[in-house]
């Protein structure tokens, strides 16, 4: 069979009766999955940094939105600010205190849809130990095979604000500034198991 006619068979697979019911789960692909963060520096410019989501999942009916869940697990050492300096700056006790807490975790608690590809997961953000309730404004983007991988892959775009103080992160909140723009691509392959695969961690965060 040529590569062609594989694709054509998977995208069948992909829109048979009955592949879409029900929710379905999906483990995220790290490498297409990232959090995009900025901040206000001193009112000149909003630094921007990024962050990688190291596990988790996603569950999802596009028919029943709220039978949908996510648990995401970010790697808080990935921080990225294009600048090793900044990179160690943020890292410390003064900010995102990496050594103690690696690691940051976002659960649902509800997911509700608010227009055709578009919702809002109403979920609790563990940060430096400290949970806060956080809510996602998500958009659907697609769900289909991968024409390169044959994987069936599914995509949303997010946005949230949080801020620092919340979390205890008080430090410099003059310069640096409270309220933090949040932006997220995500990517998930689909997985059945991807669900049980994802427990807590190590590290205190529940």
């Amino acid at each position: 069979m040529n590569r062609c006619a594989l694709v054509f068979a998977a995208a069948a697979l992909a829109v048979a009766p009955g592949a879409r019911a029900g929710a379905t789960e999906y483990r995220f692909d790290p490498v297409h999955t990232q959090i995009f963060f900025s901040v206000s520096h001193l009112g000149y410019s909003q630094s921007t940094g990024r962050l990688h989501v190291k596990g988790g999942y996603l569950r999802f009916d596009p028919d029943d939105w709220p039978a949908s869940a996510v648990e995401a697990v970010i790697d808080m050492t990935s921080l990225d600010m294009g600048d090793a300096a900044w990179n160690d700056k943020l890292r410390s006790h003064e900010f995102f205190a990496t050594g103690k807490f690696p690691e940051a975790r976002f659960v649902s608690r509800a997911v509700e849809q608010t227009g055709p590809k578009r919702g809002v997961v109403h979920g609790t953000l563990t940060l430096l130990g400290v949970s806060r309730p956080l809510d996602l404004a998500v958009t659907f983007n697609r769900a289909a095979a991968d024409p390169f991988t044959l994987r069936y892959m599914i995509g949303f775009s997010a946005t949230a604000t949080l801020r620092r103080k919340d979390f205890g992160m008080t430090r410099y909140a003059a310069e640096i500034g409270d309220e933090v723009s949040i932006r997220i691509e995500a990517e998930g392959v689909r997985d059945r198991a991807a669900g049980a695969a994802t427990g807590p961690d190590d590290h205190g965060v529940p």
